[in-house]
């Protein structure tokens, strides 16, 4: 019972703090901290902003929402903005405790509506239901006769010498002739309004507390207030209005939003920052002017207006593989969405969420590529023809090549590129002779199968009799679905094939990477996460080793003992436990230090998604080891990729690098995975594996030699930058 009271007391705790932190659209506790002090510089006010927090906070569990929305403070913040607004504007009284409860539980439902209505979409809600909370009670004041306005907070220096003497006066007096006729008087001012506080001291804390958490959010705030405050001047204005309107918060907010946070930080996220500014001033002063005729405040009406446009605009484009790039999963703050971003080799094909691979087996080469010299152009434009090679000939038929039968791909079977649905078939075409086409049915026999809503693979000019689906059959990735033949347009036998959008036969193609495939020649093959495959490339699936797909393949729940041996032989053994989160997504957890390593493994590939904790335990050896893993049994496979910077440096250069995020990211972290030969060719019992990490001018950062035995053990030796040597043992936990 104890416990049970002690995690629902943590759980609000948390669910309470990150309702502060969320109005920056960040989690992070250091900063939240710092805002509930600077809300609690009026006592009143703070007090009213906790109230109405976890008002929200016992609304959402009473309608039994999920726990991890609550705990993000997601149905709490905007109670939180109307509870600092109430607690500014009118005196404490009885009757407030009343109004405040009101004004979260009018805020707490317009969440909730706005939730549902704005998902479908794709769009957040921002600060949309404190206005209309705190709008409501504005307009409903004048009715209540037993409520007077709260006038202490025009006389900030009354509130000083009430928290800390004629000491903190001074102090407060100060700053205010430091910055006074700077600019930053306004900027601090305006950081301070977005909790009511409006005083410099707030301001200077909530930038502190800013630039702990995110420097690109803190360079972010500048820029986008300075530049409204000089568009004030260009446009004839007194940029000293701002100093009693407040409403700068409205620019700090955009740009971190737009630059920082629902845009991956970029060049371009950083220019549609400063676009957006001049077009929020103009929204800022007419909003203004507008809500004055009902005597109100425009409040942050304008940051949401253009937001919510910019957003909806950028997520109805056709082509969301350019800049600037959706934020898909925030991390802890937007430089590490960067990072993360940064080490994505296919980045660019990363809208392409639904994999499709290579529709045969062994190695293949690209006859025509997409925009081809014969066939593939106009709506046709993106589509492959794929044939068999011999590698030393570079021949694709032997003998003479005068019969189908003596070209190599004709009769290979041919698989589905994905899970799917068969939606189409022809399978009585006949084969043409060499150098015939059957122009009145074109595509000749073939599959088309639906994989999701619109998106769709089509395989043509198969063998007459081959196809061995119907329609309305159900196919998994690899199963054989017909041969390849000589049917329809085609002079000599190969594999045409196209994604589309529609299950029609003779549809146009669209554009769509191909995912995971092998790349090159008997002596070097190259990994390709996504991409698309050129003419004359060849080609390949993974062909799984065993031995790999055994060591990485884990079921929730499985532990295993990782025990690291420094240069002076001590060892220490940590615990780590495979579990899969509500989201389904696997990670390896540390149960000495908590850290965790999210991870994906689809039979094909082990892929580390992300690390979080401490740099210090053995499992960061590991992740850093086994960063991408290809689980091929082909020895000449070279795996390489980029390796997330904020894991390999550290204070000063990372932090420089923080601030310089939007202008591009120049520390490098090159990741290199090799096979070495095995021992014995046949029934080998183990797997040796070689990675890299490199920085620019190929600095030595990490490297490790790797052996998996058959019985999932694992032997890492480790070098890191600093020279530290290690040992890492991997065992399954029942033979530890």
């Amino acid at each position: 019972m104890k416990n049970d009271l002690l995690k629902k007391s943590a759980f609000i705790f948390e669910a309470t703090l990150t309702s502060y932190s969320q109005i920056f659209f960040t989690e992070n506790k250091i900063l939240a901290s710092i805002l509930v002090v600077v809300s609690f510089m009026d006592w009143w006010t703070g007090l009213s902003g906790l109230i109405a927090v976890l008002t929200a906070i016992g609304f959402s569990q009473l309608f039994g929402y999920s726990e991890v929305l609550i705990k993000k403070g997601s149905y709490s913040f905007n109670a939180l903005l109307v509870g600092l607004g109430i607690g500014t504007y009118f005196l404490p009284g009885f009757e407030i405790l009343l109004l405040i409860v009101a004004g979260a539980a009018i805020a707490f439902f317009s969440t909730v509506f706005l939730m549902g209505s704005f998902t479908k979409y794709g769009l957040p809600f921002l600060s949309v239901p404190f206005l209309i909370g705190m709008w409501v009670l504005l307009l409903a004041f004048p009715s209540f006769s037993n409520i007077s306005l709260n006038m202490e907070t025009l006389y900030p220096s009354n509130m000083y010498f009430k928290l800390g003497g004629s000491v903190l006066v001074s102090v407060v007096d100060g700053l205010n002739s430091l910055f006074v006729d700077t600019g930053f008087d306004t900027y601090f001012l305006s950081l301070g309004a977005i909790f009511f506080q409006f005083n410099l001291l707030a301001g200077v804390l909530i930038s502190i507390g800013l630039l702990v958490h995110s420097r690109v959010n803190f360079l972010l705030s500048l820029v986008g207030f300075f530049i409204a405050y000089w568009m004030y001047s260009i446009l004839g204005m007194y940029s000293g209005s701002l100093n009693y309107t407040y409403y700068g918060f409205n620019f700090i907010l955009s740009a971190i939003a737009i630059g920082g946070y629902f845009l991956i930080p970029s060049r371009a996220s950083f220019f549609w920052s400063l676009v957006l500014i001049p077009v929020l001033v103009v929204a800022t002063i007419g909003s203004d002017r507008l809500f004055s005729f009902f005597e109100l405040s425009a409040f942050s009406l304008p940051f949401n207006v253009i937001m919510l446009g910019m957003l909806y605009a950028l997520k109805i484009r056709f082509d969301q593989t350019k800049q600037p790039i959706l934020t898909l999963v925030h991390q802890k703050n937007p430089e590490t969405d960067a990072y993360l971003y940064d080490s994505q080799p296919a980045k660019k094909y990363a809208a392409f969420i639904a994999p499709i691979r290579l529709p045969f087996m062994g190695k293949w080469t690209v006859n025509q590529g997409h925009e081809g010299v014969y066939t593939h152009k106009g709506f046709f434009q993106f589509a492959w023809d794929f044939i068999i090679k011999d590698s030393i000939t570079n021949k694709e038929f032997s003998n003479n090549g005068y019969l189908v039968t003596d070209y190599f791909c004709f009769d290979k079977p041919v698989i589905a590129p994905a899970f799917g649905t068969v939606v189409a078939v022809v399978n009585t075409v006949e084969d043409n002779v060499i150098g015939a086409t059957n122009t009145l049915q074109n595509w000749g026999n073939t599959v088309v199968i639906k994989h999701e809503d619109y998106l769709f693979s089509k395989m043509s000019h198969l063998k007459k009799g081959s196809i061995k689906v119907n329609i309305g059959d159900v196919v998994v990735e690899g199963q054989t679905i017909g041969k390849c033949g000589n049917s329809g347009r085609s002079p000599y036998p190969h594999l045409h094939f196209q994604l589309q959008s529609t299950a029609v036969i003779g549809a146009s193609t669209i554009f769509w990477p191909i995912s995971e495939y092998l790349k090159g020649n008997d002596l070097k093959l190259n990994f390709v996460e996504k991409g698309i495959p050129k003419n004359q490339e060849t080609l390949s699936n993974i062909s799984t080793s065993p031995i790999l797909q055994a060591a990485f393949k884990w079921s929730p729940g499985d532990e295993f003992t990782l025990k690291m041996t420094d240069e002076n032989d001590k060892e220490t053994v940590f615990v780590i436990r495979n579990e899969i989160d509500i989201y389904n997504q696997s990670y390896l957890v540390c149960l000495e230090t908590k850290a965790k390593l999210y991870y994906e493994n689809n039979g094909k590939t082990f892929s580390s998604e992300n690390y979080i904790g401490s740099k210090k335990t053995a499992l960061f050896y590991f992740y850093r080891s086994f960063y991408k893993v290809v689980l091929s049994e082909n020895i000449d496979v070279s795996v390489k990729t980029r390796f997330p910077i904020h894991h390999l440096y550290h204070f000063p250069v990372l932090t420089i690098q923080d601030f310089l995020v939007p202008f591009g990211i120049f520390l490098k972290g090159n990741y290199n995975l090799l096979y070495k030969e095995p021992e014995q060719t046949f029934n080998s019992q183990k797997v040796e594996l070689q990675s890299k990490i490199v920085g620019r001018n190929s600095q030595h950062l990490f490297s490790a030699d790797i052996v998996i035995h058959k019985n999932k053990e694992m032997s890492i030796q480790c070098n890191t930058s600093d020279k530290l040597k290690m040992i890492l043992k991997w065992e399954n936990k029942f033979y530890a």
